[in-house]
């Protein structure tokens, strides 16, 4: 049951990141201190490459102070980040664990 939990929470942060980097990409795409790709949130928050790519792709879960970095370098608060995270349904967790797969 942990473990099953555990999974769905890294999907939603998945979902809920990546929703942030699209809409980062369409919205904010004249700052160039806005992310707008996981190798520019490395260089922005000095994670590692690999650690951004895990957390954008439900490999890994972030600690808190890994989430709010990734979350601030693409121009967002952690309420935009917690309004997409609670709003994911259970087709859009399926449709993504068919990505996964």
């Amino acid at each position: 049951m942990k473990k099953e939990l555990e999974k769905l929470i890294r999907i939603k942060i998945a979902i809920s990141l990546r929703r942030l980097l699209e809409n980062s990409k369409k919205f904010l795409q004249s700052d160039d201190d806005i992310a707008q790709s996981y190798n520019q949130i490395a260089i922005i928050t000095g994670l590692r490459k690999g650690t951004v790519s895990d957390t954008f792709n439900a490999k890994s879960t972030p600690g808190s102070g890994t989430l709010i970095l990734i979350v601030e370098s693409m121009g967002f608060d952690l309420r935009d980040f917690s309004k997409l995270y609670c709003s994911i349904n259970e087709s859009e967790i399926k449709s993504f664990n068919v990505i996964l797969d």
